[in-house]
């Protein structure tokens, strides 16, 4: 997928300023420590749609860097999702959360490869690889590709992930914006089955979701350098839902990406632990 930043702005101002401000992969930032504070979020509802995806795209991402999961039984797939989400009440670790209660709601999607960190000099560590994420947020994407450059993020138009009864959809509107577009419809079910892919690892569909959610690394590529990030999550009031596809699609998903699985998740709650990059 090319990283090719356009604003979804309607002014056409707006438009220019937002384009020569973020969509350079080249900036000046490059290079500096990333901008950062602990943080800790809400969010209340997160859709997850899991699909196998070609590994030969993924083992090419960041060679040097990062190798992709490898599927049970399918030595040429690897796992790839993409995660749509709400965060409410975003704050510094040490705010009290009754005052973040005037604090804007942030749509955000990431779309991530599953495999492992091979940083020179230290351990393979379990981790994903965003090729894109993206937002409504002028001030998350000021954020992700400027201050702490953790997330490639792209500008939507709108975004929306909204439930009624027992159905959910999910769609992302890039408007004349670079993101992807997007539409998933599912339905709710009581109960669902580990994909063979994922048989051998896990023996209930609650195990699978929460290692699928579960995951504290997370690393951009960025020309010069890569940005790793790390956070964890509370699952105290967490609730997971299986869900039955019934309609998605999706920009840059090709014929060689499967489907597997889809689910939400109420009740988390993520924390922003640190950010670190290096020069490549």
């Amino acid at each position: 997928m090319e990283d090719l930043y356009a604003s979804p702005s309607n002014s056409r101002l707006g438009r220019a300023v937002e384009t020569r401000l973020l969509g350079s992969d080249h900036s000046s930032w490059t290079g500096r420590d990333p901008v950062f504070v602990r943080t800790v979020a809400d969010v209340p509802t997160a859709l997850y749609i899991n699909y196998a995806a070609p590994k030969s795209y993924a083992s090419r991402l960041a060679p040097e860097l990062f190798k992709p999961l490898t599927l049970s039984g399918r030595k040429d797939a690897t796992l790839f999702t993409i995660l749509c989400f709400q965060l409410e009440r975003a704050r510094p670790e040490w705010v009290p959360a009754s005052l973040s209660a005037f604090v804007p709601r942030i749509m955000q999607s990431n779309w991530r490869f599953y495999g492992h960190l091979t940083e020179a000099s230290a351990e393979r560590r379990p981790c994903v690889f965003f090729v894109r994420t993206v937002t409504t947020s002028l001030a998350l994407a000021f954020f992700g590709r400027r201050l702490a450059r953790c997330f490639p993020l792209h500008r939507a138009h709108s975004m929306r992930l909204e439930s009624s009864g027992d159905e959910i959809v999910a769609r992302i509107e890039p408007g004349g914006g670079s993101a992807p577009a997007l539409y998933y419809a599912g339905r709710y079910t009581k109960a669902a089955e580990v994909h063979d892919a994922f048989k051998q690892e896990f023996s209930s569909f609650h195990d699978y979701a929460r290692w699928i959610i579960d995951q504290h690394l997370s690393v951009v590529r960025w020309p010069h350098e890569y940005v790793v990030q790390d956070m964890h999550l509370d699952f105290r009031a967490a609730r997971i839902v299986p869900l039955t596809c019934t309609a998605a699609e999706v920009d840059f998903i090709a014929d060689e990406f499967e489907i597997i699985d889809s689910f939400t998740v109420e009740g988390l709650r993520v924390f922003l632990d640190n950010i670190y990059a290096r020069r490549t």
